[in-house]
């Protein structure tokens, strides 16, 4: 989606994350984006191409992105005088630059800042001031949500106030909303890897908001803490014109990506350097900047990119994940969403196996089969024989409730009945129907386990 510059930037969102080797406690290292100028000549500079042959969105300057790291000692780590510097001594800089020289964890459209593993007790995501709660909860609630769906690991929001001062423990993520909070290193801008700060007098740089993660034991994310520029809101607390309400869930919704463990998704220097989903030709969540997806998605970490590097981090704390996979039927053909389309009411079909984002299907634990972000639905929760089975937002209805039985069907919890092949054929396109149970092999389904 095109976004307008009016009187100042349009918002890149930002984050820049954290480590070294501290006293024996390996902090791993991630990076960040974030507005590399500000004011009117910034807003003048001209968007670059995007490299898939789309123009970006209009009064964006480039991306500078893969160098923004900046050090976190401990998990307590806390505002004096109003300013909290992230490493800035030279014992630092130097384990800093070591961890950057490794790679670390990624895959298509994921990346992780460096550690591999999530903490097997969970995160509660609290916030500094009653101003930061009152506009940021709504956003944190969604998000945790879906990372305790994605990682079966507890995350939960706690909207009582800490205060500034509040010393961060382990298993937290500490939120705050404050005017320009976001430094870069002194004379080395966006690119510098070490002296990041963030301040609470309003002298960071304009629009950009900032995540940082801590690592205080070896390969974990043991804490994270991010701020959120008020300039992407009104004074009554709500997203501005400039930002709107999709691009805010997507902004907060990154910058926690960015505190328990994820970097940015980008392949390059490049501004929207990301590979895009083949469902819709969106970016993910973590790409910078966040455009991500535009439709009810917005905001949560799509199957097809992040949910993965997640994923990777809820194994490393022993989490039992969600199955994972292809589910194949009849013809040793696979469940399929037709032209891998993320398109409400796209039907589901036989198809030959060919190890698609289209094929993929998490088997959650709240009865869901989601594919592409969105769930295997029963068309209006009818129970007629032969409705359409096909993809719809998830929403928690009945329609989208399924289990797997000793048979190996498939059952719809709601009217008993299971997925079915239509009419018995295995050429590619054949429809997958709600039909009666029986004894054919046409209802046979095998699912990851």
């Amino acid at each position: 989606m095109a976004f307008t510059a009016k009187k100042y930037r349009i918002p890149l969102v930002a984050a820049c994350v954290v480590a070294a080797a501290v006293t024996g406690l390996e902090l791993s290292p991630a990076f960040g984006t974030e507005d590399t100028g500000a004011g009117p000549a910034a807003a003048a500079t001209p968007a670059p191409a995007d490299p898939a042959g789309e123009d970006a969105p209009a009064g964006e300057a480039p991306d500078a992105h893969a160098a923004d790291s900046a050090l976190s000692g401990s998990d307590n780590t806390a505002f004096s005088n109003g300013v909290m510097a992230l490493g800035g001594s030279r014992a630092a800089a130097v384990a800093a630059r070591a961890a950057a020289a490794a790679t670390p964890p990624q895959g298509e459209g994921w990346k992780l800042a460096g550690a591999t593993k999530w903490l097997a007790t969970g995160y509660t995501i609290r916030f500094y001031d009653q101003k930061s709660a009152d506009w940021l909860a709504p956003y944190a609630k969604a998000t945790a949500a879906d990372l305790q769906r994605i990682t079966n690991l507890p995350v939960t929001v706690d909207t009582r106030p800490v205060g500034w001062d509040y010393a961060r423990p382990k298993g937290e993520v500490v939120m705050g909303v404050l005017h320009r909070p976001c430094v870069p290193p002194a004379g080395e801008g966006s690119m510098g890897s070490t002296g990041w700060k963030v301040v609470r007098d309003g002298t960071g740089s304009a629009n950009l908001s900032c995540g940082f993660t801590s690592s205080s034991v070896a390969d974990t994310v043991t804490s994270g803490h991010a701020y959120i520029d008020d300039e992407f809101f009104t004074a009554a607390g709500k997203p501005t014109a400039e930002m709107g309400e999709t691009y805010m869930r997507n902004h907060v919704s990154h910058e926690i990506g960015h505190a328990l463990g994820l970097t940015h998704a980008n392949r390059s220097l490049t501004k929207s350097d990301c590979v895009k989903g083949t469902d819709s030709g969106e970016f993910p969540v973590m790409c910078s900047p966040t455009y991500a997806y535009q439709d009810k998605r917005a905001g949560t970490y799509v199957q097809q990119f992040d949910v993965q590097g997640l994923r990777l981090l809820a194994a490393g704390a022993g989490a039992t994940l969600s199955p994972q996979g292809k589910v194949t039927g009849l013809g040793g053909k696979c469940l399929d969403v037709k032209g891998g389309k993320a398109v409400n009411g796209t039907q589901i079909q036989l198809y030959t196996c060919n190890g698609s984002v289209a094929q993929s299907w998490i088997l959650g634990k709240d009865g869901t089969f989601r594919a592409l972000g969105k769930c295997l639905d029963n068309s209006r929760n009818l129970s007629a024989n032969g409705n359409k089975i096909e993809l719809w937002d998830c929403n928690g209805t009945a329609a989208q409730k399924w289990s797997v039985n000793a048979k190996g069907q498939i059952v719809h919890t709601a009217t008993g009945k299971v997925l079915d092949v239509t009419g018995g054929a295995t050429a590619n396109g054949t429809t997958v129907q709600l039909y009666a149970a029986n004894t054919n092999k046409r209802q046979v389904w095998v699912a990851p386990k």
